[in-house]
C-alpha cells in the first residue's frame, strides 16, 4: 500500500474477495493503514523500537545507540 499504491486496483481487491468478506477487507484495509501511520508518526518523534533483535527491553537511550540515528528494521544485514 504504501510502496506500491498504484498495485491497490481493482484486481487486487478481487483476489482479496476470494478469501475475505467485505467486512473482513475493510477491517485489514484499517489496521494496515493505521499501521503505517504510526510508523511514520514515530519515526518523526525519533521514537526507536523498544526490543533488541534478541528480544530484550530496551531503553530509548540503548535503543538509539543500537538502532543509530534513524531507526530502521534491525535484520542481520543491517546489524554488521
Amino acid at each position: 500500500m504504501s510502496a506500491n499504491p498504484g498495485a491497490v486496483d481493482a484486481a487486487f481487491f478481487d483476489e482479496l474477495r476470494r478469501h475475505y468478506s467485505e467486512d473482513q477487507i475493510v477491517e485489514l484495509g484499517v489496521f494496515i493503514g493505521i499501521n503505517l501511520g504510526f510508523h511514520t508518526f514515530f519515526g518523526s518523534l525519533k521514537f526507536y523500537p523498544l526490543f533488541s533483535p534478541d528480544g530484550r527491553l530496551l531503553t530509548q537511550a540503548e535503543s538509539e545507540a543500537l538502532y543509530g540515528t534513524a531507526p530502521v528494521p534491525l535484520t542481520p544485514e543491517t546489524a554488521k
